[in-house]
């Protein structure tokens, strides 16, 4: 499993970033207009943001590799996401009325880091920034939300309280599991033990929390946007929505996961079957050199000229043994041969040292000695821990005519002999022993490392045995067979071949950036289809919000037009009221101030009105003003105006009309109602008051010289039509008159009569 994840590594990082980002950007959308103990959340808006780049930065890294300055630059937007995570987290106790130092504390801290991290390293300066900000801000975060958790609505509480307990979550992920350091704890609780522990990165962890996170954020915004529009149908489409958004996110990570598999599956056979191709060259070239060399000593063994050589030792014996042992050292490419007697002695060697014992009484012998004069074959790598020199040792029995055992013969062949096939090999390789410890590679500086962690050799020890130095192990498990895993900072493929039947191991690196570009493409794919399955939900939700928005509005408009008109309106005819009348007089007489228009105004009374109250009640009184009124309304035009002025009184306004036209409209109508029955109550009679606009006119002063006309009709005798007219005296219209006798007499008093 944590073989299998660690090769998904880029897409866990893509997922973790975009993760971080979704919070952030929700985050920075509710900080827009947030009141009260929140406004300060578009800092975690900014933490998400700057958060999800630098697990982008990360992918980057991992799959187009690292560099100093560009690992210094993603530390340093790590320590800053977390500082603003703290500064929220500071400003949130603040608020609550908790003692928190000013915001000059991050300068002391932040200069600190960058001494750690130049004294210790980079990988030390992030584990204490994740320690010092990411753990204090996260958790300061998580208790300022769950202390804020009265302060929103009772629906939203468990999110806000959901939201507190996940942060302390991932304060834990985040500011305890950190990058390994050589201090306490980082240098027990971290990144390579948690993978060890449970087969899962960190990061895979860390990013399910981010989309906890941003899921709760975005339910708490919902939340708030129902509680704004106040919608039955918005609501449920925020619900829909919801799970939509959650259901085809889901699918769309499934998808892009699948889709990157798929191309960088298609690299990533061509790079295995590459690997395995050099790794057998490498190997068959080693197995080769070592076959020859064991192939010639055991013709050195079996050569009789040694076998006498350890049984009689004269000079001509001795001087053939030589011969012979020169020959095969010569043809094996051998740097030194040995023959020794079953005492440990050498009988004799090619570099004509002198001769001495391999065996002291009190030292042990040489393992491939022990193991040849028993009998076996031995193959050796031996690691010269003085002069640094790397050989390989094989050695077999020799024996006489009788079969017995009368001494060893072994050839010595230093390891970089055996491995010159692999001179100017580009790719990294190395050739480990039974202890996994490197004995030869293109890379000196990795000599007598051991790849991956081996507790049970000491780095002390290998330190002061072979010289290796005292650095982590290039790779964090042991390889068997071939894995996809992270080498020196780069996802590479490590595969591993035993080299023929020897103890040995060759180890090759094959590094990646092939499939590093596949995958990238199934990563952006994967982003292209998130942000438009995101673009596409949300800017569904912002059309509805709209609309449902423009819906209100028109509600509302015609919510105070009918208001307006109420205000306007007589409950009981229906017709305008003196409000109404008020508003619509006012601007015909701006109209006929401006055009020199006529206007005239007809106000009557209904005569005796009271007395039909009294005699036949109220509601027959209503129903002959109803009536009345829709006799009225039938006999005026459109343009006109007719309103009840109040109780049983009227008002007509009449546009581009004079006087006289006027005075005729109001006689036709005295005319009409006189001459029709109203149920039970009869013919009812009305009096009329006719006035006309004159320049200088007021809506008072109008007002008043109909009403004037209309009391006169009245004192008159009733059932009659007065006109205000100063060219005209006392003249009426009786029930006797004529419109042809008031045109004649306003025609002789007219400046422009004749």
């Amino acid at each position: 499993m944590a073989s299998y994840l660690e090769s998904q590594l880029d897409f866990i990082y893509f997922f973790y970033g975009l993760a971080f980002i979704l919070l952030g950007t929700l985050s920075l959308v509710i900080a827009r207009g947030v009141p009260g103990p929140f406004s300060d959340v578009r800092l975690i808006g900014l933490f998400g943001c700057l958060h999800g780049a630098t697990e982008w930065m990360d992918m980057a890294a991992l799959t187009a590799g690292n560099s100093d300055a560009f690992a210094i630059l993603r530390a340093a937007v790590l320590t800053l996401s977390y500082v603003l995570l703290t500064e929220f987290a500071r400003r949130g106790a603040a608020k609550l009325g908790v003692w928190v130092p000013g915001p000059w504390i991050y300068l002391p801290l932040l200069s600190l880091l960058c001494g750690v991290g130049y004294v210790g390293g980079l990988d030390t300066a992030k584990a204490l920034a994740r320690y010092g900000f990411g753990a204090t801000g996260a958790f300061g975060t998580g208790l300022v939300l769950f202390a804020l958790r009265g302060s929103v609505s009772e629906a939203a509480r468990p999110l806000i309280v959901a939201m507190a307990v996940t942060f302390g979550a991932y304060a834990i992920a985040a500011g305890f599991v950190v990058e390994a350091s050589p201090f306490w704890p980082a240098n027990r609780l971290n990144q390579t033990w948690f993978v060890e522990a449970t087969g899962i990165p960190i990061q895979l962890v860390r990013g399910l929390i981010a989309v906890l996170l941003a899921t709760l954020i975005w339910g708490a915004w919902g939340q708030r946007l129902m509680r704004t529009f106040d919608s039955p149908r918005y609501t449920a489409y925020l619900h829909r929505q919801f799970f939509s958004v959650l259901t085809t996110m889901a699918a769309v990570l499934v998808f892009g996961w699948l889709l990157t598999n798929f191309l960088g599956g298609i690299y990533r056979d061509e790079v295995e079957q590459e690997a395995a191709a050099d790794a057998d060259l490498l190997v068959s070239g080693i197995v080769g050199a070592v076959g020859a060399t064991n192939a010639m000593v055991k013709v050195l063994a079996g050569s009789p000229a040694i076998a006498l050589a350890l049984t009689k030792r004269d000079d001509a014996t001795r001087a053939a043994a030589s011969s012979v042992l020169d020959f095969h050292v010569e043809a094996a490419g051998a740097s030194r041969g040995l023959i020794v007697d079953p005492s440990g002695h050498v009988v004799d060697r090619s570099d004509r040292r002198e001769p001495a014992l391999l065996r002291a009484p009190d030292q042990q012998a040489a393992e491939w000695f022990e193991k040849s004069i028993r009998g076996g074959e031995s193959r050796k790598l031996e690691l010269d821990p003085v002069s640094g020199q790397r050989s390989y040792v094989t050695s077999q029995p020799v024996r006489d005519g009788a079969g017995s055992i009368v001494g060893v013969a072994a050839l010595e062949v230093p390891l970089d002999r055996l491995g010159s096939r692999s001179r100017g090999f580009d790719r990294a390789f190395f050739l480990i022993d039974a202890r996994d410890v490197v004995a030869l590679t293109n890379r000196p500086s990795e000599l007598f490392r051991t790849l991956w962690p081996r507790p049970e050799l000491a780095p002390v020890a290998l330190t002061q045995r072979l010289g290796a130095p005292d650095s982590p192990p290039m790779l964090r498990r042991q390889i068997i067979g071939g894995d996809w895993t992270s080498f020196a900072g780069r996802r590479a493929y490590v595969i591993r071949r035993d080299v023929g039947d020897t103890r040995w191991s060759l180890v090759l690196v094959q590094p990646v950036t092939g499939i590093a570009a596949s995958r990238l493409l199934g990563i952006i794919i994967t982003l292209q289809m998130a942000i438009t399955a995101l673009f596409y939900f949300f800017g569904r939700e912002r059309g509805i919000r709209d609309r449902i928005q423009r819906l209100h509005r028109v509600e509302l408009q015609e919510r105070a037009f009918t208001l307006a008109r109420q205000a306007a309106t007589d409950p009981l005819t229906g017709l305008h009221n003196r409000l109404g009348f008020n508003e619509r007089l006012e601007e015909e007489l701006e109209c006929a101030r401006r055009t020199g228009r006529p206007l005239a105004l007809i106000m009557y009374d209904v005569d005796h009105f009271k007395e039909v109250n009294d005699r036949f009640g109220h509601p027959t009184g209503d129903q002959v003003l109803i009536r009345l009124s829709m006799r009225a309304a039938a006999s005026v035009r459109q343009t006109d105006l007719l309103a009840r002025w109040g109780g049983e009184e009227f008002a007509i306004l009449l546009i581009d009309t004079d006087l006289f036209a006027a005075a005729e409209v109001a006689e036709k109508l005295r005319q009409f109602f006189a001459g029709t029955a109203f149920g039970e109550v009869g013919p009812v009679t009305a009096s009329f008051g006719v006035a006309e606009y004159r320049l200088g006119d007021s809506a008072e002063t109008l007002l008043a010289r109909a009403d004037n006309a209309l009391y006169r009709a009245k004192y008159n005798g009733r059932n009659r039509v007065e006109l205000d007219a100063p060219v005209i005296e006392n003249v009426a219209l009786s029930p006797a008159s004529e419109r042809g006798d008031l045109q004649r007499r306003a025609d002789r008093k007219s400046p422009t009569g004749t």
